[in-house]
């Protein structure tokens, strides 16, 4: 018999070749995940298909392994039991830490032993999950974890991630200032001239395994893989459906082109040939493995719209075909979440305010008992039609603060000051 070496699946392919150590970056949600390992048995983190969570994993732990590995998924999968036991052993000349499993959701029996697990050893920082399908999504995890784990999403990097600058807090910090008192200039000083960093990133996006990638060739060729591999497998495990790629990739590219629109079912029907009942499950389906997010919306007009995870996908799938206004749209909604989802202990809302009298705020978040929103212009000065968008919407939220945003310009970057509850700012000081 020859022995040969195990095949590397495709993330750890693509980890080595075109994500050397040299692109690693610190994450923000590291801290989070530090602190939680302190006092909790079981943390996870989820998120979008190559976004950086095995990276995470191998700093934090001191095992790992990957179910994306047959061997590894097969021992799981025939003797949980042991595959825990062994994994989990303590060697005199291991350092203490957790160890981890990537990839965990692909083996569901695996989950209650864990549950177990922890009931016999109840100490923090045993495990420490990953996965790329929201747990929540298979019943069998579900009912085995509710209130036995504490989980994070890791998202896309932000441009400050990827030039190693601390989190921008501004959006959440505005949420309480008065206007007329705040300095807005230490944030503004900070981030002139990163402007010029939104085109790139909206063209490679934020996934570690795909973003450092210089030759647009391979970039794309990334791209198509690992769609391939969201839509014939991920979605698949948690979306019964006999779908062709081709047809699931062409639904995935509407969604790409119309992002921030009230969704039209009807019309996402026709277009994708796929019926109504169907189309409802794949997208329940695609949210539940981080492709796209649902954004509800607030006001007379009910219907949801949709944004890709990864704006380099939207930009890959869609061959660069955004106009100005929806580029700017989707850079505000990659930047402006940021501190909201990686503040401990906040517990927020995002959502869009329409209403069929004209009236729009893109992207609103509701956290702390206070609402902002950030109305996405290409003028610098906000025109008519914007001010009366940010009255109707101070006039559903009182109290509310009012963010004007525009492109801003090299020359002039400062904040403009309209009242103690509404400002024009430049998109880059949210960088």
């Amino acid at each position: 018999m020859i022995c040969q070496e195990p095949v590397p699946s495709i993330k750890e392919k693509t980890r080595s070749i075109y994500a050397p150590m040299v692109h690693q970056r610190t994450r923000h949600l590291t801290p989070l995940i530090k602190k939680s390992l302190a006092f909790k048995s079981i943390v996870s983190i989820f998120g979008h298909r190559q976004v950086g969570k095995t990276t995470l994993l191998e700093m934090l732990a001191r095992r790992y392994t990957t179910l994306d590995r047959t061997t590894a998924l097969s021992q799981a999968t025939e003797n949980p039991a042991g595959f825990l036991q062994d994994l989990a052993e303590d060697h005199p000349d291991t350092p203490l830490g957790p160890v981890a499993i990537d990839e965990c959701q692909l083996c569901p029996v695996l989950f209650p032993e864990l549950k177990e697990w922890v009931r016999v050893h109840p100490k923090p920082g045993i495990f420490l999950l990953s996965g790329s399908v929201r747990f929540s999504s298979r019943k069998a995890i579900r009912e085995s974890l509710t209130g036995r784990i504490l989980t994070y999403e890791l998202l896309p990097f932000s441009i400050a991630e990827l030039h190693q600058k601390p989190m921008n807090r501004l959006a959440l910090d505005l949420l309480t200032a008065n206007f007329q008192s705040f300095d807005f200039n230490p944030t503004l000083l900070r981030n002139s001239g990163e402007d010029s960093q939104a085109k790139k990133y909206l063209e490679t996006g934020g996934l570690p395994g795909i973003c450092f990638t210089r030759n647009e060739r391979d970039r794309k060729q990334l791209f198509e893989s690992q769609l391939n591999l969201i839509l014939d497998r991920d979605l698949r495990l948690v979306c019964d459906t006999q779908l062709s790629f081709l047809r699931l990739r062409v639904l995935v590219r509407l969604l790409a082109e119309n992002q921030n629109r009230p969704l039209n079912l009807a019309e996402l029907a026709r277009k994708s040939r796929i019926s109504t009942p169907t189309l409802t499950k794949i997208l329940t389906g695609l949210e539940a493995i981080f492709f796209i997010r649902q954004i509800p919306c607030e006001g007379s007009e009910s219907r949801p719209t949709y944004f890709l995870e990864d704006q380099g996908e939207a930009t890959f799938l869609n061959e660069g075909g955004f106009d100005s206004m929806s580029d700017f749209e989707r850079l505000a909604y990659s930047q402006l979440r940021i501190p909201f989802f990686y503040t401990p202990g906040l517990n927020f809302e995002c959502f869009q305010y329409r209403q069929q009298g004209g009236a729009l705020v893109q992207l609103a978040f509701r956290a702390a008992g206070r609402v902002i929103g950030f109305l996405c212009s290409l003028d610098e000065k906000p025109s008519l039609g914007c001010i009366r968008s940010g009255m109707s919407f101070r006039k559903t939220y009182p109290g509310a603060k009012v963010i004007y945003l525009h492109p801003g310009s090299p020359k002039k970057f400062s904040a403009t000051v309209l009242n103690e509850h509404e400002v024009s700012l430049p998109i880059a000081a949210f960088f």
